[in-house]
């Protein structure tokens, strides 16, 4: 028997067991990390709360001496107080950390680009922003003997709310299986100062950028939805049926969801031969 209401699903999805929770990811860290010899763990850490709770779980999973944050604003973008809130974070973390910052990689290959006659509008610019910043992460992990610690979250990996080959080109997403809502209470848990677990969702790739007026909602009232579709198996009636929900974000998500299934996979590629063909039937795997 499913629950009634939105509020009835919201109460479920925030039962979570935290403490349970942080262990699986620990353990999840400190094997991936294990695994592949990696020696140190490179986090880009932007002041927000899935960033900063990636960033203590893996301080606990890893101890300090094995993590590198990097810091990295774009000026006129960025807003100073999460550059503050990125520096108090991993101050608390007792972490080494750098402060890059990202406008002149990024204005520089926008200017380049145009150059050859268009002009990119802001969510190109943005993608840019996001893409400059996984490349230099790289930069580092592959001059460091490092892996890339994602921060997406569940919430944003299910609606496809992230960079293709920008915050969506990691190794690892340790909170990848966690929602936005669940993520707050968790960075509580391991140590997240209050105003940071609780701020307000933006992946500021232009100024003035929230998630809630992007997405049409905050992460409050998407969660349960989510929630009710992919934990709970419930049929997209049975959510529209549901005392407090929305209809037409329901829908919007859906769209959403189905518009970005791209980001979730495996490049295409066509069947050729009868051996298995990555991202259709390939089923190796390199842990025995």
């Amino acid at each position: 028997m499913y629950p009634n209401s939105i509020e009835d699903i919201r109460r479920i999805l925030l039962s979570i067991n935290i403490k349970e929770t942080a262990r699986l990811i620990k353990e999840f860290i400190r094997d991936y990390f294990e695994r592949v010899g990696a020696e140190k763990a490179i986090i880009g850490v932007s002041g927000g709360v899935d960033s900063s709770a990636t960033l203590m779980l893996t301080r606990r999973a890893l101890g300090k001496d094995a993590i590198l944050a990097l810091i990295m604003p774009h000026k006129g973008i960025t807003p100073e107080e999460d550059v503050q809130d990125a520096l108090e974070i991993v101050k608390l973390a007792n972490v080494e950390y750098k402060m890059i910052n990202i406008d002149k990689i990024s204005m520089n290959i926008k200017s380049i680009i145009e150059n050859t006659g268009i002009s990119l509008n802001r969510m190109a610019y943005g993608n840019i922003i996001a893409r400059s910043r996984m490349i230099v992460l790289y930069a580092f992990a592959n001059t460091l003997r490092g892996i890339v610690v994602g921060a997406g979250d569940k919430s944003e990996i299910i609606l496809g709310y992230y960079t293709k080959y920008g915050d969506g080109g990691v190794d690892i997403l340790p909170i990848g299986d966690v929602y936005k809502s669940q993520v707050r209470i968790l960075a509580k848990h391991v140590g997240v100062p209050e105003k940071i677990a609780m701020k307000p969702s933006s992946p500021r790739l232009w100024a003035g950028q929230t998630a809630a007026e992007e997405l049409g909602a905050d992460y409050t009232e998407i969660d349960p939805i989510l929630f009710a579709l992919f934990e709970l198996g419930m049929k997209i009636n049975d959510v529209l049926s549901l005392k407090g929900v929305r209809g037409e974000l329901v829908y919007a998500l859906l769209r959403r969801i189905k518009v970005n299934e791209h980001k979730r996979m495996f490049a295409r590629i066509p069947k050729i031969h009868k051996g298995p063909t990555i991202g259709i039937d390939w089923k190796f795997t390199i842990w025995r």
